[in-house]
């Protein structure tokens, strides 16, 4: 399976599969979906490792957060100063050793933006 080719609705519902039950990753692909950029970027796509699960055999996906950040360091990811807060954040949702500086990511959010990093948190605290 190739997460590049999937249209975006079906890979996000893959990767909420891969996150169910782990309330912070939940929170992290909800994140991204709900922010409506990401998923819809080919460099953000091709970070997203695609197969089928190892017990079920079922369709999953999921976003290699540590190569995300990467990415977007090295200009390879190109997004707006809001889009990386948002990236940045959900990446901190999703792998407990990537950290965020919220005073720095913060201002750069609109009213929009901050409702969904407020409904992420909320989210990832179960």
């Amino acid at each position: 399976m190739n997460a590049e080719a999937l249209p975006a609705g079906q890979l996000a519902c893959l990767l909420y599969d891969a996150a169910d039950g782990l309330c912070a990753d939940v929170a992290a692909v909800m994140l991204i979906d709900r922010h409506g950029h990401f998923l819809h970027q080919p460099a953000f796509r091709r970070l997203i490792a695609a197969g089928s699960s190892i017990t079920t055999g079922q369709p999953l996906a999921v976003i290699r957060w540590t190569a995300a950040i990467h990415a977007l360091e090295a200009g390879q990811l190109p997004a707006s100063g809001s889009e990386q807060a948002i990236l940045r954040i959900a990446a901190s949702l999703g792998d407990p050793a990537i950290p965020v500086h919220l005073r720095t990511v913060l201002g750069n959010l609109d009213t929009r933006n901050i409702t969904l990093v407020a409904t992420a948190i909320t989210t990832a605290n179960g």
